[in-house]
């Protein structure tokens, strides 16, 4: 018998919820289950840092935000399960964990771990990128609107991108990396093959690989926004050019003079400056067995 803690995104679907308390009594048959939820932002992360040492699993239930605050109060000892019940679900398809109640109860209970890498924004951990500019805007204005965002999901996404593009914001950025200064319009650092779903962004890395990837978006236009968002929709890889440089590197420092905004795993963190460290922390995550 294993004692398992589920910390649940309160604000997820009837739907949603009807699939969790499927998981929830398959657990349950041979084990001790306890579901916690979320009160307020951040909550998640305390949660975890409270009850990390009373259970022998951790679970994540939401989306990538709620799993980015658990994995905020996790340990390298203890391993971390997840139930995918976001909008996007990104880290979930990284992982491959997918499928019914009864899928999902069993990699829960499989026993089979998978180190995930686990960098550092203002010493804060992200699972998947961050950014500062453009879609570092569409998060914090749909995150102001949380009740939309719960109504429409990705729909309100794609209005709140279209609406940003049409009045498209050059932010100045300052980039320093590798000892060399850069300037861009739009950041996105990155430890996800994917982003914004299904979409491929790189083949260089992965949530189980130690790298993390910098792409630079220089002179930004509306034109060449669109040239990259067409190219993401046919599944092809960015290409480097003289508006789009792609950097390797551990340690990141950005900073702009004007208020720019900062997302990390889809959520709003504030502004700039930002400090991002491959600190080479990991995190134990329950996998399928195959």
């Amino acid at each position: 018998m294993k004692k398992i803690c589920i910390i649940c995104n309160a604000k997820i679907s009837f739907l949603k919820k009807h699939k969790l308390n499927k998981i929830y009594k398959i657990l349950s048959k041979e084990n001790n289950v306890e579901i916690f939820k979320t009160e307020k932002a951040g909550h998640a992360t305390i949660l975890c840092k409270v009850n990390i040492n009373k259970f022998d699993i951790i679970v994540a239930a939401g989306g990538d935000g709620t799993i980015n605050e658990v994995v905020n109060g996790m340990n390298d000892k203890k391993p971390l399960a997840i139930i995918p019940l976001g909008t996007a679900n990104i880290f979930a398809l990284e992982a491959g964990i997918h499928g019914d109640a009864e899928e999902i109860a069993q990699i829960i209970l499989s026993n089979k771990i998978k180190k995930v890498y686990v960098p550092t924004l203002n010493n804060k951990n992200f699972i998947l990128m961050a950014s500062a500019g453009y879609d570092a805007e569409i998060v914090k204005t749909v995150q102001s609107s949380l009740i939309l965002k719960n109504i429409f999901k990705k729909l309100l996404f794609f209005f709140v991108a279209s609406l940003k593009l049409l009045v498209l914001k050059k932010h100045e950025l300052k980039i320093l990396a590798n000892n060399k200064i850069y300037k861009a319009n739009w950041i996105i650092i990155t430890k996800a093959m994917h982003y914004g779903g299904a979409f491929k962004l790189t083949n260089n890395t992965n949530i189980f690989d130690k790298k993390i990837i910098t792409y630079l978006f220089c002179n930004l236009t509306r034109l060449n926004f669109l040239c990259y968002f067409f190219t993401l929709l046919s599944n092809k890889e960015l290409k480097e050019s003289n508006k789009l440089i792609k950097v390797t590197s551990d340690d990141i420092f950005i900073s702009s003079k004007t208020k720019t905004p900062v997302q990390y795993d889809g959520e709003f963190l504030g502004y700039l400056p930002a400090q991002i460290k491959n600190t080479k922390k990991t995190v134990n995550l329950l996998v399928k067995k195959n």
